[in-house]
């Protein structure tokens, strides 16, 4: 031994796993330390990511957070006047490199990413060093990528595309307008390459890499009067496309990047009436985008802003996150006129207001309503809106809370559950005819807000409290919409009617029918019979279960949720 070669010895140092995964450690339990995941994760339904920091470093997640709370940090400085701000250098959450203790805060990992600021600054700024040249791409020859992409755009309403189908696809053909970005040319592919079937699907990943690289350096050097609206659609659909294979905190990171990218526009105060709205809450540290070239890429740049402010609330709203967008407060009014939709082949004979202010404002305080706001979309945007306000005030009930503040509460409650049960009414009126797929989200959520605005009383409601039966009345107006559907005919299932259908829709449905069957069966005696209730509740809770599981094979988010469901109801 004296003689061998220092440099040949090696020494076998045994691995530190784990004992607890690190959600278990936060919540102070004992783990079972099963893998891949422990068995609190698995039947917890609000951890759903479970990991083991085995080197003692951060774990995914710790660092997806991180880049979360990076973003949260520049949507609040974007909200300072120029000289108030500097500037915020994020970090690439797909790095591979690790983080070093003696590196700054704000630019540990060897690559960050610079989060958009106003385009008045990005023409300006070089292009990003951050990542090595991308190397030769082979992917799916173009004659076979093509019928996929046709697939996707056919159902790409679903997915949280606000742009123009047709015209999208005129300017990628290069027949006219302004060819796409990049970035949006990439992450369409990649959503085409998901949804197909068989062999294309090995593909995936390295279309993932690939718009995930494009991604980081769009904004970066000059760029035309598109690029931001095509950037704002790609973190929207890569978004999206996380939410759908439950990669929730790599979602939650794109959508703050895509709700960064429309206020700093400006895209929420389009033909605002306020003369000193010019720079939104920023004032005059940022300027508008240009004029747009057409009213189409004007009703775009509507439907950007409210199609990233409906995932917003749905998202945060669903897993009790606080929300990226404020529009309660002066400084942070929203003045765009509602959306319309977009490929009604009608729709420039629409007419926007001359000007618009205080849209959601107004529409809170139940005032008329003259502008364009019986759209789908627009409807859609009110739902969700509705259904994050319900649930919002219904978070912040206690049963000690002072006077003063118990008085303010029940005021608020009651012009809430009157606005949802007046929208309610005005969604027969306007769509009576149409049941679909998109109605049947906004039903869903507006019967959700009712359920999420009553929940707090139903403890403490006897067995016929009006509480109780309102929320046991939306809950079945959902599986009486539910079952009337012919889910074999969608095709697919967007991933935030997934994300409702799972996380808010069915659990807030669901558990308003289990704890009624729970209920039953204590005050039912053994010997005696089934009642009519209860087989009226297992109908009910077999009837959601059942539409979950068309869509399990085909969505990751929906076969997570579905497990988690299924305990629950078994386990009663």
């Amino acid at each position: 031994m004296a003689n061998e070669d220092p440099s040949s010895i090696t020494f076998d140092i045994p691995s530190q796993k784990a004992k607890a995964c690190t959600n278990c450690r936060r919540r102070k339990i004992k783990c079972d330390a099963e893998r891949p995941k422990c068995g609190h994760c698995t039947r917890s339904v609000g951890f759903q990511d479970c990991e083991y920091a085995d080197d003692g470093g951060p774990t995914m997640t710790e660092k997806l957070q991180e880049q979360i709370s990076l973003l949260e940090a520049r949507i609040e400085e974007l909200e300072k006047p120029r000289e108030l701000r500097s500037t915020l250098v994020l970090q690439n959450p797909y790095t591979g490199e690790r983080r070093t203790a003696s590196l700054p805060a704000l630019s540990r990992g060897g690559s960050s990413v610079h989060l958009p600021l106003a385009h008045a600054e990005l023409s300006s700024r070089p292009a990003s060093p951050f990542l090595p040249p991308t190397p030769a791409f082979e992917g799916i020859p173009l004659v076979e990528l093509a019928p996929l992409i046709q697939t996707f755009l056919h159902h790409s309403s679903q997915f949280g595309f606000f742009l123009n189908v047709h015209n999208f696809q005129e300017a990628a053909m290069g027949r006219s307008g302004v060819r796409p970005t990049a970035v949006l040319l990439d992450v369409v592919n990649l959503w085409a390459i998901h949804l197909s079937s068989g062999d294309f699907t090995a593909y995936e990943a390295s279309y993932l890499s690939k718009a995930l690289r494009t991604s980081v350096d769009a904004l970066s050097g000059a760029h035309n009067h598109i690029t931001i609206l095509h950037s704002i659609q790609a973190e929207v659909l890569l978004s999206l496309y996380f939410l759908r294979n439950t990669r929730f905190l790599e979602g939650k990171y794109h959508l703050s990047a895509a709700v960064s990218l429309v206020i700093s526009s400006g895209l929420h105060r389009i033909r605002s009436a306020d003369s000193g709205a010019a720079g939104g809450p920023l004032g005059p540290a940022f300027r508008r985008l240009p004029p747009p070239l057409d009213a189409m890429e004007e009703y775009e740049r509507i439907n950007a802003f409210w199609t990233v402010l409906t995932i917003n609330n749905c998202w945060t709203t669903a897993d009790g996150s606080p929300s990226n967008i404020s529009y309660t407060v002066p400084d942070a009014r929203i003045d765009t006129p509602w959306p319309a939709d977009i490929n009604d082949r009608g729709l420039l004979n629409y007419e926007l207001p001359d000007s618009s202010i205080g849209t959601v404002t107004a529409f809170l305080s139940n005032l008329s309503d003259t502008s364009n706001g019986i759209s789908v979309a627009a409807l859609h945007a009110k739902a969700a809106i509705l259904f994050e306000q319900a649930s919002r005030l219904a978070a912040q009930y206690r049963p000690d809370l002072p006077p003063d503040q118990s008085n303010a509460f029940y005021i608020s409650f009651n012009a809430i559950d009157t606005l949802i049960e007046a929208f309610k009414i005005s969604l027969l009126a306007v769509h009576v005819q149409e049941r679909g797929r998109k109605m049947w989200v906004m039903y869903a959520l507006v019967q959700v807000a009712t359920i999420q605005l009553y929940n707090p009383f139903v403890e403490i409601d006897n067995e016929a409290g009006p509480s109780r039966l309102r929320v046991l009345d939306a809950a079945r107006a959902i599986v009486d919409d539910l079952a009337q559907l012919r889910l074999n005919e969608f095709g697919y299932v967007d991933p935030i009617m997934g994300l409702l259908a799972l996380q808010t829709l069915l659990m807030a449905t669901c558990q308003v029918f289990v704890a009624e069957l729970g209920r039953s069966r204590r005050h039912r005696a053994p010997d005696c019979p089934v009642t009519s209730e209860e087989r009226a509740l297992t109908s009910a809770i077999e009837t959601v279960l059942a539409a979950m599981n068309i869509f399990a094979p085909t969505c990751r988010l929906m076969e997570s949720q579905l497990m988690t469901m299924q305990q629950l109801y078994h386990g009663l």
